[in-house]
């Protein structure tokens, strides 16, 4: 019956998610949830672009003279942007560590408005390096927009204090890769994104529910415990709250930027090889396509009018969504009790949400929705501010 392919799908679901070499758990005929949204068509996406850089003439460029970086541009989402940005006209900055995968970027394109940059995120000199190279290329001109983007989560078989989890400075590379890399990042290119219209766009996530934020404050001389590298300095649950936690940070550093709009997005569930190549084929199956529905939210953090994003704007409550399968969920209240939480079963109820997310965001698709984040991303400004001065401090060396 439909109940039972429903009840049974989740368990389908963190099968092939906790298994990179599992085989297809069924095929993608034998059972489709439901048709993928559209997603936006490149004519709304250009009236977008040129209201919000008020581009009168209609055959001109939307994103003429524009410059916009994105990391993890190499593919997934980064990638689906760059396009958006150079089809409309604008010069993209396109930053990976992949360079077979900016090399073909750089070649279907054939363009002198894209330029590569291969970085490696989980080394903050290389960051550091590529943000001068923007520099002495754009300073002059300015920088419109940077996407943060480029983001990783932890393979299955992942063991804490294993090479695989290191920076290279030697710390968590997860919180190094998603979150302070990019922090530098814009600490180097925040006054090159002084130009009208600037606005910082960080790729995020519901999933920063999982977590209340203790482990990303800086409560000791070696920095959150979400950063640290040696298993005995981590969390009991490190690995599996390090996505978590990144995406909370993420957030936190969102709302302590001044001088520039800043904003965050959740895509929700994209086909795209975060997980690694063993979920990828999952993922295109299941959740939104990377071309379509799934770069969504991005295209709105970037595009919409401040007026329109409001609440999602720097030191804001909410972030950019796509879907409202979160506000449909009972008893937030509860379940992000600090009772609830110190007892371990915030995070399986924020998995169990996932999972309800991922099959029921393809019925909810809203094609803009500005949604409430967790509490604990906006009503806590101390330790908000701890980190912001703790991560200045850590990125002080490459500044």
């Amino acid at each position: 019956s439909i109940l039972s392919v429903l009840l049974l799908l989740p368990v389908l679901v963190v099968f092939d998610q906790h298994n990179e070499s599992a085989a297809p758990c069924f095929s993608a005929h034998a059972f489709t949830l439901a048709p993928q949204p559209a997603g936006f068509s490149p004519n709304f996406v250009a009236d977008l672009a040129r209201k919000r850089y008020g581009t009168t003439e209609e055959d001109a460029p939307p994103m003429k003279d524009k410059v916009v970086v994105i990391t993890g541009a190499a593919g997934g989402i980064g990638c689906a942007l760059t396009n958006v940005v150079h089809d409309l006209g604008g010069t993209v900055v396109a930053m990976d560590r992949n360079t077979t995968g900016l090399d073909s970027l750089q070649k279907s394109l054939g363009s002198s408005r894209v330029v590569t940059l291969p970085t490696q995120h989980e080394d903050m000199a290389s960051v550091a390096k590529s943000a001068d190279d923007i520099l002495s290329r754009f300073g002059g001109t300015g920088i419109d927009m940077l996407v943060n983007n480029a983001g990783l989560t932890y393979p299955p078989d992942a063991e804490p204090g294993g090479r695989r989890m290191n920076s290279a400075q030697g710390h968590d590379l997860a919180f190094t890769v998603n979150y302070l890399s990019h922090f530098l990042l814009v600490e180097k290119l925040l006054p090159c994104l002084s130009a009208p219209h600037c606005r910082v766009v960080h790729l995020t996530s519901t999933y920063h529910w999982k977590v209340d934020g203790s482990e990303i404050i800086p409560n000791s001389s070696e920095g959150p415990i979400a950063y640290q590298s040696d298993p005995a300095k981590q969390g009991p649950k490190h690995i599996e709250r390090s996505y978590a936690n990144t995406k909370l940070a993420q957030i936190w550093h969102s709302r302590s930027i001044r001088g520039c709009e800043s904003v965050c997005a959740c895509p929700t569930w994209v086909g795209t090889g975060i997980g690694g190549e063993g979920a990828r084929d999952f993922l295109e199956r299941f959740a939104f396509p990377v071309n379509g529905a799934g770069i969504a939210s991005a295209l709105n953090a970037m595009f919409r009018s401040s007026e329109e994003l409001g609440d999602a704007l720097n030191d804001g409550q909410s972030l950019v969504a796509n879907s409202r399968i979160l506000e449909y969920l009972p008893l937030k209240n509860l379940w992000t009790s600090e009772w609830v939480t110190k007892q371990g079963w915030r995070d399986s109820i924020v998995d169990f949400g996932g999972l309800i997310l991922l099959l029921g965001q393809r019925f909810t698709f809203e094609e803009f929705l500005v949604q409430k984040s967790s509490p604990e991303s906006f009503n806590n400004e101390e330790w908000r501010d701890a980190l912001y001065q703790w991560s200045l401090d850590e990125v002080r060396p490459w500044l």
